[in-house]
């Protein structure tokens, strides 16, 4: 276990630096997480959160990448609400947020279980044979696909998107209620959305140039700064009572906060007979943006850790075990994240515990002033994330 080499030889030297990216990571990624759960998956944003609680904890134990930052991803969320939209056409529920968190946990545990049996298989050496003109193919496709999806909120349609049905159609039936509806736009959820979409995008493009010759710029919190002013403002303007979106209450499908179900439970067989191939191509998915990351990032620099794919494997698929037991969204590592990671002094997995920590203190404590959060802004940064 890496852990044990590590630990060892930590001290308090390194804690400033991992605290820092931590709550670096922790204010660019955490509500970005919501997005993710709340308008990718379908299921409850909280259950987002839980991917950034057990997760990142997980693999800090296990994993063989000191840098690698563990989370859900827009690819993986999208395909976990194609399992969804299957179930409710199916089953009907569209509503059933039970239903939907269950197969939330039920799509993370088989992609988890699936990971973890290739690590023990020895089965690391499939990251250099994948095909990557594929898999990039087909990442631009979700981009597109998320790009679409993400489009009903920020011009403030959800309700009427509710009312015809459309939440869970295809991705071209989502462009022609677009068009069909672009006369009932919500002016100002619009604006919040472009504004900040805006901000973001600026915001990005400045930090890239001056950062090799400033290297401070990229510990400015700008997202994290839309996120609160935009909550500020909109409890301030009241701008909920004007019709835009705000996230709400963020609460646990089960009334539990951190409800533990074994997913792979033969009760659930059906569904997992349904979500098989899914899980599958988010495990594919997530194993090889994973292995890109840890091999950009480098697995040497901290107590002679040595990157080993079967490592990762095992790592991964015991984080998203450990996840689908509290129904979080399936989490893999991602470059984006490791590499501000890394670049805001964060050196060794404490991060990633850290990181753990800080969301779990999000949940307990924080999410009631998460309230007034419009949701045309998260969805906007998550279509600046993409």
């Amino acid at each position: 276990m890496p852990v044990l080499n590590w630990a060892r030889e930590y001290s308090w030297s390194y804690f400033k630096g991992d605290f820092v990216a931590a709550l670096t990571v922790a204010g660019m990624y955490v509500p970005m997480a919501l997005s993710l759960a709340d308008n990718l998956a379908h299921v409850p944003p909280i259950n987002g959160l839980y991917s950034f609680v057990f997760n990142p904890l997980v693999y800090a134990l296990l994993g063989s990448s000191p840098s690698m930052i563990v989370g859900p991803e827009a690819a993986g969320s999208l395909l976990v609400g194609t399992v969804i939209k299957g179930a409710v056409d199916r089953n009907g529920g569209d509503h059933d947020a039970m239903l939907h968190a269950k197969l939330c946990g039920i799509v993370s545990g088989i992609a988890g279980a699936m990971v973890f049996i290739a690590g023990l298989a020895r089965l690391g050496f499939l990251d250099s044979v994948l095909s990557r003109p594929f898999l990039r193919g087909f990442i631009s496709a979700i981009g597109i696909v998320i790009a679409v999806d993400q489009l009903i909120p920020e011009l403030g349609l959800s309700i009427l998107a509710d009312q015809e049905h459309v939440g869970h159609s295809s991705s071209v039936d989502k462009v022609t209620f677009i068009f069909r509806n672009l006369h009932n736009v919500h002016t100002l959820s619009f604006a919040v959305a472009a504004t900040s979409f805006v901000v973001i995008m600026v915001c990005r493009e400045i930090k890239r140039r001056l950062q090799p010759r400033y290297p401070g710029v990229a510990y400015i919190p700008d997202r994290f700064l839309v996120v609160v002013l935009s909550a500020f403002l909109a409890y301030q303007f009241k701008w909920d009572t004007a019709g835009v979106a705000v996230l709400g209450k963020v609460e646990a499908a089960s009334g539990h906060v951190f409800k533990f179900r074994w997913p792979l439970q033969p009760a659930n067989l059906q569904y997992i007979r349904d979500s098989m191939s899914t899980s599958f191509l988010i495990a594919l998915l997530g194993f090889f943006e994973s292995s890109v990351a840890a091999k950009s990032l480098g697995g040497e620099g901290f107590a002679g850790i040595q990157l080993s794919p079967n490592r990762e494997l095992v790592a991964l698929g015991a984080a998203n075990l450990v996840g689908g037991c509290f129904a979080s969204l399936p989490a893999f590592g991602g470059y984006g994240r490791s590499k501000v990671n890394k670049s805001t002094g964060g050196r060794t997995p404490m991060t990633s515990i850290i990181l753990s920590g800080l969301t779990l203190f999000t949940i307990l404590f924080l999410l009631p002033y998460l309230y007034y959060l419009p949701v045309s802004l998260i969805t906007s940064r998550d279509n600046g994330h993409s």
